[in-house]
């Protein structure tokens, strides 16, 4: 019994899985090459709003970073598609409830970029409630989405 199963799990590891046979990509174009920036701070030591751009810059290039077909790049030059940080934002929502102390920071908070594939511009934006950092993947997610989009658009397949 031992060695019949043995020899099915060999036969059955050799044997090609269809979608290892498939390509990973449905686009034949190669993958876009992605570029994220924010306007670089005016003085040496960059303003409190200057800095938070940074940190988002950073924060929305990690969460691009893992998305699948998506290449991140170091510079605009070797880039296809460009994200800019324009703004960050936080609303404050007013405390409700039964009183104490908040576990979680109140309100929500706003990450704005620009993107740039191309022709094709838009302008997207990532909204989470209290944390910068889930406010930058909400924004990843919108702004993949797009690029998916006029990446698989009918003209750029030429």
């Amino acid at each position: 019994m031992f060695t019949w199963s043995a020899i099915v799990l060999a036969f059955a590891l050799m044997t090609p899985t269809p979608a290892a046979s498939q390509s990973p990509s449905k686009s034949s174009s190669p993958a876009p090459r992605v570029f994220v920036f924010t306007t670089e701070p005016r003085t040496p030591t960059p303003t409190e709003e200057e800095q938070g751009r940074l940190d988002s810059v950073r924060d929305v290039r990690e969460a691009l970073g893992h998305k699948a077909g998506l290449v991140m790049v170091p510079t605009a030059g070797e880039s296809t598609v460009q994200v800019e940080v324009i703004e960050r934002e936080k609303r404050e929502a007013g405390i409700g409830g039964f009183g104490g102390t908040s576990v979680t920071p109140q309100g929500e908070v706003i990450i704005r970029v620009h993107l740039k594939f191309g022709e094709h511009e838009t302008d997207v934006k990532g909204v989470a409630p209290g944390y910068w950092g889930r406010a930058a993947k909400d924004a990843a997610d919108r702004a993949f989405k797009w690029i998916v989009r006029i990446d698989n658009m009918p003209q750029r397949k030429q």
